[in-house]
């Protein structure tokens, strides 16, 4: 018996390097489009930069491992919406972009104006928002 295809708004506040959060999205983004779910990622606050559209697509080198690359956040994030066959939809909070110098995204971001988030988190079958406390 298949499932029936839900949909599922992913809510990404405050700012992405201070703990997990965006690499646990990412996980829970991915395997919902991989169950043919369609899936909404919001970003705020700082998470609004990951995606920037000058963004490297590899993350700086690490001391300890100097010879392994590891990519960027938005080399993933690219990764994931290439291959989602229009299933995720990837989009950032105007007025947190604005204030962070983060308006030009990459190609498949889009961005909104912030009222959207609260209709899109209703309008969705899952909501799960992770933030700051």
């Amino acid at each position: 018996m298949a499932l029936t295809p839900r949909s599922l708004f992913l809510g990404l506040i405050g700012a992405p390097y201070a703990s997990d959060l965006f690499t646990s999205a990412l996980r829970i983004a991915d395997a919902a489009v991989r169950k043919e779910h369609r899936v909404t990622m919001w970003t705020c606050g700082y998470a609004t930069a990951l995606t920037v559209a000058e963004a490297s697509d590899r993350k700086p080198r690490d001391t300890l491992a100097w010879d392994t690359v590891y990519p960027s956040p938005a080399a993933v994030a690219a990764h994931l919406l290439d291959r989602s066959d229009g299933r995720l939809t990837w989009l950032i909070c105007r007025y947190c972009a604005e204030e962070r110098a983060a308006m030009n995204q990459m190609s498949g971001v889009r961005i909104r104006p912030p009222y959207e988030f609260v209709q899109r988190a209703l309008a969705a079958d899952v909501c799960l928002v992770l933030g700051t406390k």
